[in-house]
């Protein structure tokens, strides 16, 4: 049986752990080969870093990688906070080059509306679709999409974030207790980010253990 191919595209360290880190896990688990395709090293991250944030959140994400399963990281040298429309051409031929050498059969990233207004999450969600379709070799595109239980919670935000789903808005909810545990564990790897992992962890507290996606498929 052929081994199924995954490629993550997001836009900073912590991104694939506080997203969909438990379905990552849970494909590395059934044996899908996993790469991920970091568009920054989030450099520009609220952190206590000083000088050496892009050293140590790319660490951070190569250790988080090693936890949920993920094979090959990739960083490129766009800039945190600053991936916007002029970006976008050499973005996508970066991740048009990676799909036509790896042609893997899932793509995965945030969804369109960013999940938490970022604009590098729209930008970056925006070129892996444009390339989704161009291409046409992954069968499906997964956009991690935030559940309306926890974006309710976000009101005081310091920007705005965007409303999430229901569960009957959404095309796939994977359940993710059996690799609960995991996810947390990579989440915690982003040390640098400790203050973000409690917050979530305690928003997250008693919402179901479930991630939501938007799913597009492959149309010739």
């Amino acid at each position: 049986m052929k081994t199924k191919k995954v490629l993550l595209v997001f836009s900073h360290p912590d991104d694939e752990s506080f997203g969909p880190g438990g379905t990552i896990a849970l494909w590395a688990k059934q044996g899908y080969e996993i790469h991920l395709i970091s568009a920054t090293k989030g450099e520009n991250g609220n952190n206590h870093t000083k000088k050496e944030t892009a050293k140590i959140r790319s660490r951070e994400l190569t250790k988080a990688a090693k936890i949920l399963g993920i094979k090959k990281v990739t960083f490129l040298r766009f800039t945190d906070g600053c991936i916007c429309n002029r970006e976008l051409q050499p973005l996508m031929k970066i991740i048009k080059r990676k799909i036509q050498s790896f042609k893997p059969d899932i793509l995965l990233t945030f969804n369109l509306n960013g999940v938490s207004g970022h604009i590098d999450h729209m930008s970056v969600a925006s070129a892996v679709t444009k390339v989704f379709d161009d291409t046409k070799i992954a069968e499906k595109l997964y956009y991690f999409t935030e559940s309306r239980a926890l974006s309710d919670k976000m009101k005081h935000y310091f920007i705005y974030f965007p409303e999430g789903k229901c569960r009957e808005e959404v095309d796939e909810v994977v359940n993710i207790e059996e690799v609960y545990e995991q996810k947390v564990a990579a989440m915690h790897a982003h040390v640098s980010q400790t203050n973000d992992v409690r917050q979530i962890l305690k928003l997250q507290k008693n919402l179901p253990k479930e991630e939501f996606f938007m799913v597009r498929t492959l149309a010739f």
